[in-house]
C-alpha cells in the first residue's frame, strides 16, 4: 500500500501545514495511531527527526488489538519513549502527537481512568531523559507519522527504517518541510 502522493500533500503554505524543527541538539519524535474498526486492528506511526529536520528513524508498528483512539495514541507515545528513544540513546526529546487529550493530560499530570496506567508509565519514563517534553500539533502538521500509522495497519510485523528509507517516506518528509526551505 503506497501512501498519499506527495503532490496531494502540498496544498497550503507554511505555517498552516508543516513540521517544525526542535531546539538544537534535540530530537523530535512524532507519533500517531490508526484504527480500523472493521478488522479490529490498530497501528502506530513513529517518526524521529533531528534539529536539522533530518529523518533519523521511522517505525510502522501494527498491534494485535484495537483499543480506543485515546488509548492507542497514548500507547504510541509510550512505545516511542519506552523502546525507541531509550534504545537510541536520545537524551533531549520532544514527543509530539495530534491527540490533544493525551498531551494535555501528560503536561498537567491530570488523570484519566481509561489510560491511567499508560500515563503513569510515560511519566516514569520521563525521568530517563535529561530533558523531555510533550507537544500537541494539529493533524496537518503530523502528516508523516499519520501516513506511517496508516501504512502499518496492513503489516504483520514491525517495519523500521534507521539509515535507508523508502522513497515514499522521503517524499512525505520533503513535502512536510519543503515550505521551510523556501
Amino acid at each position: 500500500m503506497r501512501p498519499t502522493p506527495v503532490s496531494d500533500l502540498i496544498r497550503r503554505p507554511c505555517p498552516e501545514r508543516c513540521w517544525t524543527k526542535p531546539q538544537t541538539n534535540w530530537i523530535k519524535v512524532s507519533t500517531d495511531a490508526a484504527l480500523n474498526s472493521k478488522s479490529n486492528k490498530a497501528s502506530w506511526g513513529i517518526v524521529a527527526r533531528n534539529w536539522y529536520g533530518k529523518l533519523i528513524g521511522t517505525w510502522a508498528i501494527p498491534t494485535t488489538s484495537c483499543s480506543s483512539a485515546q488509548q492507542e495514541e497514548a500507547m504510541a507515545i509510550r512505545r516511542s519513549k519506552m523502546v525507541i528513544a531509550r534504545q537510541m540513546g536520545w537524551r533531549n526529546a520532544v514527543f509530539e502527537s495530534d491527540c490533544k487529550q493525551v498531551v494535555d493530560k501528560l503536561n498537567t499530570n491530570e488523570e484519566e481512568a481509561s489510560i491511567a496506567t499508560i500515563l503513569l508509565d510515560i511519566r516514569k519514563l520521563k525521568e530517563d531523559f535529561d530533558e523531555c517534553c510533550f507537544s500537541f500539533t494539529k493533524r496537518r502538521n503530523n502528516s508523516v507519522s499519520h501516513h506511517v500509522a496508516k501504512f502499518a495497519i496492513s503489516l504483520i510485523d514491525i517495519a523500521q527504517w534507521k539509515y535507508d528509507f523508502p522513497i515514499w517516506l522521503l517524499e512525505l518528509v520533503q513535502a512536510d518541510s519543503v515550505e521551510q526551505l523556501l
